[in-house]
């Protein structure tokens, strides 16, 4: 079985990783921001699911290949999974998991993600139907692949728009539309056509792992434009190129100023919690107070593992006035879901055990919302995940132990100070009369 050495060789670079067996059979393929970072994952086996655990230990070896950024190891990735169809990653994996880019067979192609790559009728986004579907895939980070195709979109423009309109949308004021789908018959119709398709088939091509054949083609046509003195279209083309330059090499897709320990703690809560990516977002919530009087409940919010205080919000509770956190934890739940304008998080942490836990599913199920959800109990010293799943405190790792205890107690100072605010400001108008 590999031992912890054998992870502390990798370099502290993004890249993807191989575990292989004794005949040299590849098990699992991943990606990594930090190789290193994340192969030491793999050494604390407590905090593995069963099924790690079990890979980890039929693997001898472990080999890499260092990258020069996310993005070209979620690319790298998918291309890796797809050729070797290692044993382990079909374990892993879940229909809602892996992520494919379908590609519309329409004379302007749209572009849409999708979990099931099924080749029949699939629904666009006008809620029109295509014949016949063309998927790149798969990939295993949701969040990164949006941010790469958010970024191939600005550099290859196509149609996002979600109804035909007669008058030119907010992109092609700024240049990021063809307006095939703003006007009924755009001036040079046959020109914009053309290029359309070259922009998908670019975005095809980067997404397949085929970024160099993009890149030595845009600079083909920028010596083109340039040997005929068209310089505004060899400009195009010239920043086409060092704009996809730098998507794969200068721009990751995430921030990372977060601490090593807390970019650990995240990929510790991922394989806990078998989830489909990292919880980059977490929100805690905690009820305060004193026999049901004056009872507040308070959400923080913690991006990249660090609390964002920008984020927080409070609840007055208004339905229950006697003391029942379950109760009051569906009442701050439902309220806080009912703000379309707040994007969901990756992760739910609520203070208190399996009743809470039961409670908060009931609303995200009334919501139908995957959202994962855990309950962090102070009596029992538990982790709660489901009703037959659970993990006593000290067995969990201290680095990710630390990350749950700084949201709870975040979420119980937040709530705490508020409930007392609210309770002076009751005595004193008591006082007052």
């Amino acid at each position: 079985m590999l031992a912890r050495s054998d992870f502390k060789k990798a370099p502290s670079k993004p890249g993807i990783y191989s575990f292989l067996n004794k005949a040299g059979k590849i098990l699992y393929i991943g990606k990594a921001v930090n190789l290193k970072l994340r192969l030491l994952s793999y050494a604390d086996l407590k905090t593995l699911g069963p099924a790690k655990e079990k890979m980890v230990k039929e693997s001898s070896r472990v080999k890499w290949l260092e990258l020069e950024s996310e993005a070209e190891a979620l690319i790298e990735e998918a291309i890796s999974i797809k050729a070797h169809r290692p044993r382990y990653n079909i374990v892993f994996r879940d229909d809602k998991q892996y992520f494919f880019v379908a590609f519309t067979k329409e004379r302007f192609p749209r572009i849409f993600l999708t979990h099931q790559p099924i080749r029949k009728e699939a629904r666009l986004p006008l809620g029109s139907r295509a014949s016949k579907s063309e998927f790149v895939g798969p990939f295993t980070d949701g969040g990164s692949l949006k941010s790469v195709l958010g970024s191939l979109k600005r550099i290859f423009p196509y149609c996002t728009c979600k109804e035909k309109h007669k008058r030119p949308c907010v992109r092609s004021q700024i240049g990021r539309c063809l307006e095939i789908c703003c006007l009924k018959n755009p001036p040079e119709w046959d020109i914009r056509e053309k290029i359309y398709k070259k922009n998908i088939r670019a975005i095809k091509n980067v997404l397949r792992g085929r970024k160099q054949d993009v890149l030595k083609s845009l600079e083909r046509e920028m010596n083109k434009f340039s040997k005929k003195q068209n310089f505004e279209e060899a400009k195009k083309k010239r920043d086409q190129f060092f704009a996809l330059e730098n998507v794969f090499r200068h721009a990751p897709i995430i921030k990372r100023e977060l601490n090593p320990e807390r970019a650990k703690a995240l990929v510790l809560a991922k394989d806990l919690l078998n989830l489909s990516d990292l919880p980059r977002k977490i929100e805690g919530y905690d009820i305060s107070n004193i026999q049901g009087t004056s009872a507040v409940g308070s959400m923080v919010v913690f991006e990249s593992g660090e609390p964002k205080k920008e984020d927080y919000r409070l609840f007055k509770i208004r339905y229950k006035k006697t003391p029942d956190d379950t109760a009051m934890h569906q009442e701050i739940l439902l309220r806080r879901l009912k703000h379309d304008e707040w994007p969901l998080p990756d992760l739910i942490l609520i203070d208190g055990g399996l009743g809470q836990l039961n409670a908060a599913k009931k609303v995200l199920e009334l919501y139908k919302l995957n959202v994962p959800i855990v309950a962090l109990a102070k009596k029992e010293e538990e982790l709660w995940v489901s009703s037959s799943r659970k993990f006593p405190l000290k067995q969990l790792s201290p680095i990710l132990l630390h990350l749950f205890q700084h949201i709870r107690n975040e979420s119980h100072r937040f709530a705490i100070n508020f409930h007392r605010k609210r309770r002076s400001k009751t005595l004193l108008t008591r006082q007052a009369k």
